[in-house]
């Protein structure tokens, strides 16, 4: 790839200029200097591609200023090329970065000119591929530092165990991203709003997120971004504004955040929900289990006073038997069906213990589910 170069040509030499001005107007964007001073006053305001240096300027000044170039920390790799006899080659310190000795032929000039555009070409292309690759990867290398603050968020997230440790983490990630805006959380009636400055939420901005919380999840308007989940909504107040990629970078990271931080919120409230239902079946286990011993006992009780005034009635029975003066046979008989009918009300009044035994049954069932299966019987 050729380029058309800009070069200053520094001579006093009018023959020199004569002869080969028109064809290095034609190759090259020329700037022509007659002497060294005129050279430094336009090497201050813009730097060429390449000069074309003259060292038969009066009192060596030529060959002064390849050496002034040379060590000139800013200059120093400017490419010189020295319009010189063959004799300046062997003088100490001649640094040329190519040369032209006098007298010059014009196919020679343009020989040199051709082929300066075609490097010059090369280096600019590889320059600009080299550009490019740095900004891939300085991009690549944003664009994992800026998933990296969303990554930390979720790690550290599972340490919070409240709504409001989450809610200050994800206002440490916004300052991370270099953002200000806030974060504003709801649940069941009650609210937290947290700003990236450390105060209460402006009303502007709280008016400006209930405004849009029910408008859609992604919203961007002038330097405002709005990105709304069930439970949160996150407000970014100064997008960048020259970055396009960037701004969509933050776009998309934020966005994922916010995600991430409803996730969060949702499981939290989830855990909380589950706590106080667990609460509660440890409380009806408790309450039961109160009930179930103080039924047991009074069926024990029960029983015994229903033992003891059964065998009160059958004695008191047998004692009336022996005094009524009916025959041994019929009284035998009667006795034995009372001694029968002792055995089946003891049965019946005797069982209790199944009850207790299904009810102990639902109670263990309860503490699993309560997750509280060590609580004694």
């Amino acid at each position: 790839m050729n380029i058309k170069l800009f070069v200053f040509l520094v001579s006093d030499d009018e023959a020199f200029i004569a002869q080969h001005k028109a064809l290095l107007s034609r190759e090259v964007d020329l700037n022509v200097h007659r002497s060294a001073a005129d050279c430094r006053s336009a090497l201050a305001s813009r730097r060429p591609d390449l000069i074309l240096l003259d060292t038969g300027l009066p009192n060596d000044e030529g060959f002064k200023l390849h050496r002034e170039l040379r060590d000139d920390f800013e200059l120093a790799d400017l490419y010189q090329v020295l319009i010189c006899t063959a004799d300046d080659i062997a003088r100490d310190g001649f640094e040329a970065d190519d040369l032209l000795v006098k007298p010059v032929d014009d196919q020679v000039l343009q020989y040199k000119l051709t082929l300066l555009g075609k490097t010059f070409g090369e280096k600019a292309a590889v320059r600009d591929q080299m550009a490019f690759a740095q900004n891939v990867a300085f991009t690549s290398m944003s664009a994992m530092g800026e998933l990296g603050v969303v990554m930390q968020f979720l790690s550290k997230s599972f340490a919070c165990h409240n709504i409001q440790s989450i809610t200050a983490l994800a206002i440490e990630s916004l300052r991370q991203y270099e953002l200000q805006g806030a974060v504003y959380v709801i649940w069941e009636g009650d609210g937290i709003a947290l700003t990236t400055e450390g105060t209460a939420l402006p009303e502007t901005q709280r008016s400006l997120i209930e405004q849009r919380r029910m408008l859609g999840r992604i919203l961007e308007i002038d330097r405002n971004l709005v990105v709304n989940f069930d439970h949160v909504t996150v407000l970014v107040s100064n997008l960048p504004e020259d970055d396009a990629q960037r701004l969509g970078r933050i776009r998309d990271n934020i966005a994922t955040l916010a995600e991430g931080i409803e996730s969060r919120i949702t499981g939290l409230l989830l855990e909380h929900d589950n706590t106080l239902k667990q609460q509660g079946i440890r409380y009806a286990a408790y309450e039961i289990r109160n009930s179930v011993k103080n039924l047991h006992a009074r069926q024990m009780e029960d029983l015994t006073h229903s033992r003891r005034l059964i065998s009160q009635v059958i004695d008191e029975f047998e004692q009336a038997f022996l005094h009524t003066g009916i025959q041994p046979a019929i009284e035998n008989q009667l006795i034995g069906d009372l001694v029968d009918l002792r055995r089946k009300i003891s049965d019946i009044v005797g069982r209790p213990g199944e009850v207790h035994e299904q009810l102990n049954i639902v109670l263990a069932a309860l503490d699993t589910i309560a997750g509280n299966v060590d609580v004694a019987q």
